[in-house]
């Protein structure tokens, strides 16, 4: 039964909940080592009406254990198993199908909240035609979780409160326009899909693109924003994202770099094709230059991460992804058509591109030598 907002989960529902539900999807892929402190935050939660979808993607260690037992203990707590793994966008994509809350977030296995970051995003999705609640985010350690938990005493018995409302510091808040988001927000570095809570009205016809391994969630981001009528975004760090060393942007060159460069293009040609189609009828409004300029000088940036990741590699193996310059190269030579792209970036940048531009060889080669000099 429930008592204020308190929830008993030995006897809750999720099928009698009102409409205040929050449906928190994790997908996870060998997370025993963190998968505890991520489902213990959400436990700390002073917003208690939430149920958690846990989506295993064929792990192998001990994480179909640990969910299981979550699961016992806490009827809130759901789990689904896929076969094999295929990726955090299937897991999410997942989560969105079984989800029975009328709000959703997503929360990656490594990360955690903070106890009233449920409370406070409910609290300014409430607001008048925001659609998608954002807050910031902090970069934590294992020593930064461990401050946390000697924190949550007694965390099956934690006493909630409003703190959103009653002891809420003033953090700074802004809304924005859907349509404006891609200029606003995603433009302005926040492409994340997590540190948000959605109505689900607005995620309805939307999904993770599965064949995508980086920038997935900027376009779910972009594509759903788009739908929104507003959007509010909060300075308050509300989630705590790991800092992990063997993250996927820090691990060496994989082939799947690339869609650093295809998700830029994507959204480049979309903008291109919209205003092209715009400036043929009357009335219509176009995305203005500086959207454009922007983009380009983000695909151009991608384009020399994904080139300096490659060019580290030995010279021999570099040779087999020849097809990956080439991609990178003919990227780079297209976008600097665009007015802006170019002037967008920072003095390092330009020098990076002038000389890819000119000898991408040349360039990988100098690079290499570079890095393998700092690496000494």
């Amino acid at each position: 039964m429930e008592t204020g907002n308190r929830i008993d989960s030995d006897n809750v529902d999720l099928n009698n909940l009102d409409s205040n539900l929050i449906s928190v999807i994790v997908p996870v892929y060998n997370g025993e080592a963190y998968l505890d402190r991520c489902v213990k935050s959400i436990l700390a939660q002073t917003y208690t009406k939430w149920e958690l979808l846990i989506v295993d993607g064929a792990s192998t260690d001990g994480t179909p254990q640990l969910c299981v037992a979550w699961e016992k203990k806490d009827k809130r707590i759901r789990a689904f198993y896929s076969e094999e793994n295929k990726g955090v966008s299937i897991g999410r994509n997942t989560g969105i199908k079984e989800a029975k809350g009328e709000y959703l977030m997503f929360l990656d296995a490594d990360d955690w909240l903070m106890p009233d970051c449920l409370e406070r995003l409910y609290a300014d999705i409430q607001e008048k035609n925001v659609q998608i609640a954002g807050c910031s985010f902090k970069r934590c350690s294992d020593d930064d979780w461990k401050i946390m938990e000697s924190n949550l005493t007694n965390l099956e018995n934690i006493v909630h409160k409003n703190i959103a409302q009653t002891e809420s510091p003033a953090y700074s808040k802004k809304l924005i326009a859907g349509h404006d988001f891609l200029k606003e927000g995603i433009l302005q570095q926040d492409t994340r899909c997590w540190s948000k809570l959605y109505a689900k009205d607005v995620i309805e016809g939307h999904h993770f693109k599965e064949d995508f391994t980086i920038g997935e969630d900027m376009l779910f981001l972009w594509e759903v924003a788009r739908d929104a009528k507003l959007i509010s975004s909060s300075e308050y760090p509300g989630y705590c994202y790991y800092y992990n060393v063997n993250g996927t942007m820090l691990k060496p060159f994989r082939e799947t770099d690339i869609d650093q460069i295809r998700c830029w293009q994507l959204v480049l040609n979309q903008i291109l094709e919209e205003n092209k189609l715009a400036s043929e009828k009357q009335n219509e409004k176009t995305n203005d230059r500086s959207v454009i300029a922007r983009t380009g000088t983000i695909l151009l940036m991608s384009c020399m991460l994904v080139a300096g990741k490659l060019s580290q590699l030995p010279a021999k193996e570099r040779e087999k992804y020849s097809a990956i310059q080439k991609q990178c190269s003919l990227t780079v030579k297209e976008t600097l058509k665009i007015q802006g792209a170019y002037a967008g970036l920072d003095f390092g940048y330009r020098v990076k591109v002038a000389i890819f531009y000119s000898y991408p060889k040349l360039y990988m080669r100098l690079y290499h030598i570079g890095k393998s000099i700092k690496r000494k």
